[in-house]
């Protein structure tokens, strides 16, 4: 989706514009924090996006960028010839037909998920410490911090193995294995036009950590749902979240 800057050039309109929009519109009085966040001589302290519900929830917004789309032509580009089966495609690409002409789609499945997930990491590690830091400066006890990941890639994919590796890295498997820290649940955002219909891919889920408590979790599925409900009806997305599973908000206990 394009739109005009003040400088009347054109411009994409991304995933992430679509949820900071939402935010800002679903919430009115949010707040800033990472613009009041000066510390003495000059200096500034990580903090996030969004402070929402009178400063109860911290926001945090992180995304997968267009640039990504590169990256992973390039990989399954690399899996591929080292398969004896080079490849060429121009524009949009379907990642799961390419993988299944391969000889050995199971193991280019795995190798490119896997390279895909790492880069998803960096954005929860990313997210992880600028929630720590801003908790340092800021009397935040009992606040709740939502990361919200959105994919502004053009590839057609499931976003079932999305939902298993953030789960896991919240403790969904074993608690020990939690590697967000103070986040409590992450939302991740895809444009529905290029999430593949399949079992557990959706274009819009919130995981929400087992351990929060229950009145928390009942808040955190409210700002899920309400902004849901304005994503979708962004105007681009509505003719594709009317299939039936890509329409589906889906909201996970981890």
């Amino acid at each position: 989706m394009r739109g005009l800057n003040k400088q009347n050039h054109l411009v994409e309109t991304t995933v992430d514009d679509v949820v900071r929009m939402a935010i800002e519109d679903v919430f009115p009085e949010q707040t800033v924090p990472d613009q009041n966040n000066f510390l003495p001589g000059g200096r500034q302290f990580k903090a996030p996006d969004h402070a929402i519900l009178d400063g109860k929830v911290f926001i945090e917004r992180k995304s997968r960028n267009a640039a990504d789309n590169s990256r992973v032509y390039y990989k399954l580009q690399e899996i591929a010839k080292n398969q004896g089966k080079p490849f060429y495609a121009v524009g949009q690409f379907n990642m799961g037909r390419i993988i299944e002409t391969l000889p050995n789609p199971e193991d280019a499945s795995r190798k490119l998920t896997d390279f895909i997930l790492g880069q998803m990491m960096k954005s929860i590690r990313n997210a992880k410490h600028k929630f720590e830091e801003h908790a340092k400066y800021v009397d935040s006890d009992g606040q709740l911090r939502i990361l919200i990941i959105s994919d502004n890639t053009e590839m057609r994919s499931s976003t079932a193995a999305d939902e298993y590796f953030v789960g896991r890295k919240m403790g969904g498997l074993e608690l020990e294995q939690d590697e967000t820290g103070m986040i409590d649940a992450v939302i991740l955002v895809k444009n529905p036009e290029f999430v593949l219909d399949q079992p557990n891919s959706y274009w819009y889920k919130c995981l929400v950590k087992r351990r929060v408590a229950s009145s928390d979790h009942k808040t955190i599925k409210s700002i899920a749902s309400a902004l849901h409900t304005r994503i979708s009806c962004y105007g681009p997305y509505f003719p594709h979240i009317q299939k039936v599973r890509r329409g589906r908000y889906r909201p996970l206990i981890t």
